[in-house]
């Protein structure tokens, strides 16, 4: 269907989503027998259909580069030579609108220039460049001229009792099964004597034959699992565990509790299937970490690159920062304070006293004084004199609030002739501290009295 059309629109279609394909593009090397070309964005998402997977190789089909003059890529030459061929030599306009990227002198000059009064023999050679994957897969081969270690020596016990060189185990799979068989004659029942033959009836015999072969198909099934087992720790490298262990060590930050549990699988793969199974697990996890640093990054505000090694420097130094800070410290803080000093000190002697055993109320740490107001500049505030402004910057009320409660109380007190604490506290309805300070302030400048005259 897709080749259909090809045919018919003349694009390349994809053979992922039949998407018309749009360079760069990729075309499969190991599937080049059934022409396998997909997009990018199939490519990034590993998709897979008929016989083409994801990790077969392949190859970027790009032609954005020059091939004879540095303002020509190869897609226009390739344009060049199909408008020539479909509308034919001289039409220069044509081939211009085919080519779309250049005028029609300039398609002339170009053509001219280089397939006819200078034609190049052949194209130029393109070296290609060394392709290297890292992290490879590891392949164990079957060395030519396997080691032999002496019996009982350190490599034959790293070996698990393998013989390389004969190809069997000190212990064998199911060791004893010869012994089901050493007891079987080859007689054959037929040739057994008359009195044999008279004593035991035919289906005796038949029985006893069966077992017999029965004992000998067993003994072969032991044999082929002998055999699977030995070409599993053949292709699989498994002869030298501390080899393994190695390998599995880059691992241990990343799956090595997954490498365990999937070595059971490793016989459902072959050995460059698995190790690259085991690899992509492994880019898989590094990719997440990598992506859990990078939220870190942004959650305390950095998006660029460069500036993580700030981040690194300045965090390390607040974690040695943080170290050093002990409990003199802590008080120390506290010191500077009366007040949050004597509450420091009773929560330490709470904490004791719960240590052995005891009951003591929690104190509760003391309220602390609000922050002076800077009321400069505010409305009223020429009108008040030193003292005034004081008052107001520590009970933290506005000029033009202060006069106004000023007011109501000097006119309270000359209607009764004096003036309690509680009768302020009712005439202003404001924070009962506040209100004490401001009757406190008014009594010492003898602007009200709290006793009749």
């Amino acid at each position: 269907m897709e080749d259909i059309e090809e045919e018919m629109t003349g694009d390349v279609l994809c053979s992922g989503c039949s998407s018309v394909l749009i360079e760069p593009y990729i075309r499969c090397i190991q599937c080049s027998e059934n022409n396998v070309q997909i997009c990018l964005h199939c490519f990034a998402n590993g998709v897979e259909f008929d016989n083409h997977e994801s990790n077969h190789s392949y190859i970027m089909i790009r032609n954005d580069f020059s091939i004879f003059e540095k303002r020509w890529t190869a897609m226009e030459e390739i344009n060049l030579l199909k408008a020539i061929e479909e509308y034919g030599y001289g039409n220069w306009k044509e081939i211009a609108d085919q080519v779309k990227s250049k005028s029609g002198s300039e398609c002339e000059r170009h053509y001219n220039k280089h397939y006819i009064d200078n034609p190049t023999q052949s194209l130029p050679e393109f070296t290609e460049p060394e392709i290297s994957f890292h992290p490879a897969p590891i392949v164990f081969k079957l060395c030519d001229d396997p080691p032999r270690p002496s019996e009982g020596s350190t490599i034959i016990n790293d070996m698990g009792g393998y013989f390389a060189a004969r190809g069997d185990f000190t212990i064998e799979y199911d060791n004893y099964c010869e012994l089901d068989i050493s007891q079987i004659d080859d007689v054959d029942d037929n040739d057994d004597d008359d009195d044999d033959e008279d004593s035991l009836w035919e289906e005796d015999k038949k029985l006893m034959s069966d077992l017999k072969f029965a004992a000998v198909q067993i003994y072969h099934t032991c044999l082929k699992e002998r055999d699977r087992r030995k070409k599993i720790i053949r292709d699989y490298g498994l002869i030298n565990m501390s080899k393994i262990f190695v390998t599995n060590k880059r691992y241990e930050r990343t799956i090595r509790s997954l490498v365990d549990g999937l070595r059971c699988f490793s016989t459902l793969f072959t050995p460059i299937e698995y190790d690259q199974y085991l690899e992509t697990l492994h880019y898989e996890r590094e990719l997440k970490q990598e992506i859990m640093r990078l939220k870190e990054y942004r959650q305390n505000g950095i998006t660029k690159l460069r500036n993580i090694r700030l981040f690194k420097v300045l965090n390390k130094r607040r974690e040695v920062t943080r170290s050093k800070r002990h409990l003199l410290s802590d008080l120390l803080t506290y010191v500077q304070d009366e007040d949050n000093c004597k509450s420091w000190l009773q929560r330490q002697a709470f904490i004791e006293t719960m240590s052995k055993g005891g009951n003591v109320p929690l104190p509760t740490a003391p309220r602390k004084a609000p922050a002076p107001l800077d009321i400069t500049g505010y409305p009223g505030y020429d009108k008040l004199s030193q003292n005034d402004k004081e008052i107001c910057t520590t009970i933290r009320l506005v000029p033009e609030a202060f006069m106004e409660f000023k007011k109501v109380l000097i006119k309270e007190c000359q209607k009764l002739g004096c003036l309690k604490l509680a009768q302020a506290r009712s005439l202003i309805k404001i924070d009962v501290n506040k209100t004490r300070k401001l009757y406190d302030h008014l009594i010492s400048d003898g602007t009200i009295n709290k006793d009749p005259l």
